[in-house]
């Protein structure tokens, strides 16, 4: 098991790193160009072209049993569709049961914007840190 990590805009990505070391985990961080990450423990590629250049890197490099953790629905269904167990930055799970409902909703959100101003996500708070801080020990712990 490895954990790929869409690192372009994924939060909490120390700590994430932090416990892949504790189970000893290959943690691979994606980015493109314009980041700046630097880890002793995690491989980090960063990819040259478009805007989706590194979500296309994750999506080729998943595996059945990687650990994904991404806020891309795209990237999520294919690395799901591929056996990879998936985490967004809420500590929520993608499923094949839930993403075809995610994908509705952000399709619909999408028309809504031509003619609607909606508002954003909400923010992160210390809870979802949490959720996806335990949800990711509680897989690397089943998966050691």
């Amino acid at each position: 098991m490895r954990v790929l990590i869409d690192a372009d805009a994924f939060p909490d990505i120390p700590e994430i790193i932090e416990l892949c070391k504790k189970y000893q985990k290959e943690v691979i961080l994606y980015m493109d160009m314009s980041h700046e990450i630097e880890s002793d423990y995690a491989k980090i590629k960063k990819v040259v072209g478009s805007a989706n250049a590194a979500d296309l890197e994750i999506e080729n490099a998943a595996k059945r049993g990687d650990l994904v953790l991404t806020q891309d629905y795209g990237v999520a269904t294919i690395t799901i569709s591929k056996g990879s167990i998936c985490l967004n930055q809420y500590g929520e799970f993608y499923t094949n049961d839930n993403i075809d409902l995610l994908l509705e909703q952000k399709y619909r959100n999408r028309v809504l914007r031509k003619y609607h101003h909606l508002k954003g996500p909400k923010k992160r708070t210390q809870n979802n840190k949490e959720k996806l801080l335990k949800n990711v020990e509680k897989v690397l712990r089943k998966c050691s």
